[in-house]
């Protein structure tokens, strides 16, 4: 079952949407939240893979608690239930999977969940068949290039493109995050932010940053990487 939080301020309306996301197959409601520190929460409490969040609420807003969200688990998908649509550029900017304006019909929510459904189903099958690479092909302008997989530092996300980084060259590319995640095979690399993947057999220094993030220094590299302290956790259990 794919477990979803709710958080919505208006108990009335988080109710109705509990109702209809658990008509569709696959799906259960987990946890409802009112406000954005009580969503933290419960996402820490329940680990939902997806959240529907209300903007405007007391306290903390839909926005920054979803920024939290995303920095502990950047896999998650945020659907923004709201009635103003004046957010919608800020949502969008921190990876939000939908923006839902209010009041919507079933039919609208129904083909997120589904296109939500598609896209976990994909990506375990694709990691169930994935057999690994020796090399990255990545398309651009000029025809195609082909990385060393062993040689990539660094994969982060900026602006528009994805920049793929090793000792000798900096890669660019159109191709997103999850994309080039799903083509790495094996425990050297890990997606330790929703902007960055990092080889973990380059890392050299880790320093604290802000409340849920932390610094990576990369042996020779200039550009540094995030990790979210989830993330760290896993690590640190790992090595």
């Amino acid at each position: 079952m794919i477990g979803v939080l709710i958080v919505d301020d208006n108990g009335k309306m988080a109710e109705i949407l509990r109702q209809a996301v658990e008509m569709n197959e696959g799906y259960e409601v987990r946890a409802i939240g009112a406000d954005g520190l009580s969503a933290l929460r419960l996402f820490d409490e329940h680990k939902p893979e997806v959240v529907f969040m209300d903007i405007e609420m007391p306290g903390m807003s839909g926005i920054d608690c979803a920024r939290e969200i995303l920095e502990k688990e950047p896999d998650t998908y945020i659907v923004f239930s709201t009635a103003h649509d004046e957010y919608m550029g800020e949502a969008f900017e921190l990876y939000a999977f939908d923006y839902m304006l209010k009041p919507f019909k079933l039919e609208r929510l129904e083909k997120t969940l589904v296109r939500i459904s598609d896209m976990l189903d994909k990506n375990k099958e694709t990691v169930k068949d994935l057999k690994k690479l020796d090399k990255l092909m990545l398309r651009n302008r000029d025809g195609m290039s082909f990385v060393d997989i062993d040689e990539i530092m660094l994969i982060f996300r900026e602006g528009s493109r994805t920049k793929i980084v090793t000792a000798r060259n900096t890669y660019l590319t159109g191709m997103n995050l999850n994309a080039i995640e799903d083509k790495l095979e094996g425990e050297s690399f890990m997606r330790t932010h929703k902007s960055y993947i990092v080889n973990l057999k380059y890392i050299s220094q880790i320093q604290p940053y802000g409340r849920w993030t932390h610094v990576v220094k990369l042996k020779g590299l200039r550009e540094d990487a995030l990790i979210t302290h989830e993330k760290l956790q896993k690590l640190e259990e790992m090595l």
